[in-house]
């Protein structure tokens, strides 16, 4: 049953894609929220305000930089659903691959929500374990999912001249940010030493901030 406080989450479904009444993506998300019903609010947390408008910032980052086009690999580090960066990306790109420790949430990703689109790779696997041929490739790095592992700085396979949109958030007390930072100059600290910031932002939400660095990775 849909209660009164998930209006919202339904019309940021449905305006995910371009403010066109989308019934079958619709109808997708909420059998999905049933069959799957122990990741219910999960799922439905993936649509939330506080999602919409970090993961919307992120992609109107990636358009003022001009880091992508029909040609561009791009790369999701701790993708979740992809419920927002999938169909703001793979219309633009020519791959996208989504990566997570949890092969739950990238099968209904993959076989629930967007299995009409192609172009989308799903990985289940620790972004830290090995190097990846499709890496080196890569023109676009997203980890809107900082909090939750080591820094990037860490991460040993940086291609050559690379672009990356990186989120973290001062909150704490949530179950599983083991990576933290409490302002953006600290965020900054975690960035690969030959990295450039091109913005940066920081986005209020009901339980704290987000940051966002967006920039570029030097040879």
């Amino acid at each position: 049953m849909i209660h009164r406080d998930d209006i919202n989450l339904i019309k940021n479904i449905i305006n995910l894609h371009n403010k066109n009444v989308d019934f079958n993506f619709l109808y997708k998300v909420l059998t999905a929220t049933k069959d799957f019903d122990y990741l219910a609010d999960d799922i439905l947390d993936s649509f939330s305000d506080n999602q919409i408008k970090a993961k919307s910032r992120v992609l109107e980052f990636i358009d003022k930089g001009n880091f992508i086009n029909e040609d561009s690999e791009v790369i999701i580090f701790g993708s979740w659903y992809g419920s927002i960066l999938i169909p703001g990306l793979a219309n633009k790109v020519k791959r996208v691959t989504c990566i997570d420790l949890d092969e739950q949430v990238l099968k209904i990703a993959k076989n629930r929500f967007f299995d009409n689109i192609k172009n989308v790779d799903y990985i289940t696997a620790d972004v830290f374990e090995k190097d990846r041929e499709r890496y080196w490739n890569t023109k676009l790095f997203i980890n809107t999912s900082c909090e939750h592992m080591l820094p990037m700085k860490q991460w040993p396979y940086w291609p050559k001249n690379t672009n990356f949109v990186f989120t973290s958030n001062n909150m704490r007390d949530i179950e599983g940010h083991v990576n933290c930072v409490d302002s953006i100059e600290e965020f900054k600290t975690q960035l690969p030493d030959n990295s450039t910031v091109l913005f940066e932002d920081e986005i209020s939400d009901e339980r704290g901030t987000r940051f966002v660095l967006v920039g570029k990775i030097h040879s």
